[in-house]
């Protein structure tokens, strides 16, 4: 190693002595280093006010860069949480069904709609074309005498009535309003229907 330094020229790579003011191959000017300390500035003097305020700056920039790493990991566990429990539930997200079968069953029954009681405004008893409503016929034991019930207005259809006899020793009727003569004596036939009430008198002879 020689005692004379050998420098790189900056332009063709050449090496030579750095007694020389050129390189030797391409007469470039050899560029030397500068020797000179950069001066301090006042926010690297401690004790003055500029040295302070970058303490604090960066003591906040500390604080706050903690502060985000945090709310990074508490991000971080908290989805992990919420994926363990998805999977836990194997991943359904849907609410929970109403179990259907506990739900009261709607009564589809249609509730029968009331029937209108006819009103009957007069009430009668015939025999063939004769009225006998408040008189009587004369009848004989084992005789059979067909009446008739009358009721007024005519146009009521599927009128219900009912036949009933005061002393069925006497006769008895049926509910197709047959008289049947039994035995001697006098008997009231009624008619009945929808509050109205027809009579009349059988005497039955032998």
């Amino acid at each position: 190693m020689g005692l004379v330094p050998k420098v790189t020229c900056r332009r063709c790579k050449h090496r030579y002595s750095a007694l020389r003011q050129r390189c030797p191959k391409c007469n470039t000017r050899m560029v030397r280093q500068s020797s000179r300390v950069p001066g301090t500035t006042p926010e690297t003097v401690k004790g003055t006010a500029a040295n302070a305020k970058v303490a604090a700056n960066r003591k906040w920039q500390l604080i706050f860069g903690a502060i985000l790493t945090a709310a990074v990991v508490i991000a971080f566990i908290v989805m992990i949480v919420v994926s363990m429990n998805d999977t836990g539930n194997g991943g359904n997200n849907r609410p929970d069904v109403p179990d259907i079968t506990a739900l009261p069953t709607p009564d589809t029954t249609e509730s029968a709609a009331p029937t209108e009681t006819p009103e009957i405004t007069n009430l009668q008893i015939f025999y063939y074309s004769d009225d006998k409503t408040g008189s009587g016929f004369t009848a004989t034991v084992g005789s059979k005498t067909p009446l008739i019930p009358v009721w007024y207005p005519r146009n009521l259809l599927d009128v219900e009535y009912k036949w009933s006899s005061s002393d069925e020793t006497v006769c008895t009727i049926g509910e197709d309003g047959v008289v049947v003569g039994v035995g001697t004596g006098t008997a009231t036939i009624t008619l009945t229907c929808y509050g109205k009430t027809a009579e009349t008198t059988v005497y039955v002879r032998n």
